[in-house]
């Protein structure tokens, strides 16, 4: 039985999640970055929309995807910290080269590089986060970490307005070394560079011990074999989070384009006035929702995580369509702050219900698997799918409202109802975990 004095000071630990909350984020104004500059890089490089959305799907997800899984692997054998420092640089550098591309190709070939980066920072962070605290405190702190989602998009959003902003006076932004670039490849550049400091503040993260002698190893505990085991779980947890995945990477990559097209908001308006809601009430909504799981774990309620995130996502649903079918950005607005709490209440607790369901070393790689399926799913099917309802369905650019509302009518019931049907298997896995370890 593992006592408090046997885990990582809450000191130590809390610091380990600041940082890698902070790369998070981090992680996030990289990714999303680009849907701020949808408009001027179609000018620019005189892309269509789909071309936009295979950037920033494709482009991104293929690579984030693929590998994902090895990285996993070598999470589960190797210095987290150090597959953190290499993966930020990798990421940060690919965005700041993605203000260098001249064509649709290299700014293709550049995403492919951000997502290969940020493959390899949640496997290592869940890990370490896993083996820092206890199972019945662990909601919290990666709800906490999985926060940098909606505080990264938002950033994203606000900074990048910002800067756009600042240099669209003119059209073209001089830069040392570089000379003159339009300001979307000065966004690029100057986001990207920033985020090295993170690199700077891995160094100070002390890695915890790993956990899996004090976890129960069933008989043939490799990944395969447990996933087999427990493919109740597994099966609908990971089919109703990747159908939300699709729900989820078609608001982030759209609804700035959604205020800009269709109430002519400006760019910086967009960042600063929809970013400051991403991060404050999605923010709030993942710490607020981890904090609850926590709390009734505590006190005795099981699976409180899946329930939490099933009934959120049947939750935002109507809310979703409500905003993408408002009269006018203010009411779109209103609708979206309540609606962007239950948006993003599941980000740390689906994964959370992982950690709780796998033995601790197993639990890279199956943190990999789900970050895996989200992205192939997600990032690939979420973008394109509203640009092709969009063009082929509404035939109509400014028709991005119905088409994001659409494909929440569709997707979001069926996805928070596999997630609560997950429920049961889910207990069944965690008991067999608890059960007394056989030795010879």
């Amino acid at each position: 039985m593992t006592g408090e004095a046997d885990w990582p000071s809450p000191v130590r630990s809390w610091f380990a999640v600041t940082v890698l909350t902070l790369g998070y984020t981090v992680s996030f104004v990289d990714r999303t970055i680009l849907s701020l500059l949808i408009d001027p890089i179609k000018a620019d490089l005189g892309l269509s929309d789909t071309q936009i959305a295979l950037l920033q799907g494709l482009a991104f997800g293929l690579f984030y995807t693929v590998m994902g899984m090895p990285l996993g692997w070598l999470v589960d054998r190797t210095s987290r910290r150090r597959v953190v420092a290499i993966g930020v640089t990798t990421w940060c550098l690919a965005t700041a080269v993605c203000g260098l591309a001249g064509n649709f190709w290299h700014l293709f070939i550049a995403r492919m590089g951000v997502g290969a980066g940020e493959a390899s920072l949640s496997p290592a962070a869940i890990s370490m986060i896993g083996d820092s605290f206890p199972p019945e405190r662990r909601a919290f702190p990666i709800s906490v970490y999985s926060m940098a989602s909606s505080v990264g998009a938002g950033l994203a959003l606000m900074v990048g307005g910002t800067v756009i902003q600042l240099i669209s006076a003119q059209p073209r932004f001089a830069l040392p070394l570089l000379g003159e670039v339009a300001p979307w490849q000065a966004t690029f550049i100057i986001v990207g560079l920033a985020g090295l400091v993170v690199v700077v503040l891995l160094a100070f993260v002390t890695e915890p011990v790993r956990r899996e002698a004090l976890v129960r190893e069933e008989s043939g505990s490799g990944l395969i074999p447990h996933l087999n085991r427990h493919r109740g779980f597994h099966l609908r947890h990971l089919g109703g989070m990747a159908l939300y995945c699709v729900l989820i990477y078609g608001v982030l990559s759209w609804m700035p384009a959604y205020f800009i097209r269709t109430f002519g908001w400006t760019p910086g308006q967009v960042g600063l006035r929809y970013g400051l809601v991403v991060t404050l009430f999605g923010g709030s909504g993942l710490a607020g929702a981890g904090w609850l799981a926590s709390h009734l774990a505590i006190r005795g309620m099981r699976a409180a995580s899946l329930k939490i995130t099933g009934w959120s996502i049947l939750i935002v649903t109507p809310l979703l369509v409500a905003a993408c079918l408002a009269p006018d950005g203010w009411t779109a607005l209103f609708i979206l702050a309540p609606a962007m709490i239950a948006f993003t209440a599941s980000g740390g607790l689906a994964v959370s219900a992982l950690c709780e369901a796998a033995p601790g070393n197993l639990r890279g790689r199956t943190a990999a698997l789900y970050y895996f399926v989200l992205g192939m799913v997600g990032l690939t099917v979420g973008p394109v799918s509203v640009a092709l309802i969009t063009e082929h369905v509404f035939g109509n650019p400014n028709a991005l409202g119905p088409a994001i509302a659409l494909t929440a009518c569709v997707l979001g019931p069926i996805a928070g109802l596999l997630v609560l049907s997950a429920i049961k298997p889910f207990g069944r896995a965690v008991d067999a975990l608890a059960k007394p370890a056989v030795t010879a």
